[in-house]
């Protein structure tokens, strides 16, 4: 699925898909040499999706 880069940080970029949803991607995962506003093109099945903000109180 194609997206646009919006925004990205050390580890993370910010993509926004044709259908309007935005998701985290790891930078890990894109091309190397991917800035802002570059197109990509990303298959949401093979996205590993994480929570890494997860805490476990238990």
């Amino acid at each position: 699925m194609l997206g646009r880069i919006i925004d990205m940080n050390n580890t993370e970029a910010f993509v926004s898909f044709e259908n309007g949803i935005t998701t985290e991607v790891s930078k890990f995962s894109l091309p190397e040499n991917v800035h802002v506003g570059d197109t990509v093109n990303i298959d949401p099945n093979v996205m590993r999706l994480t929570n890494d903000k997860l805490i476990d109180f238990f």
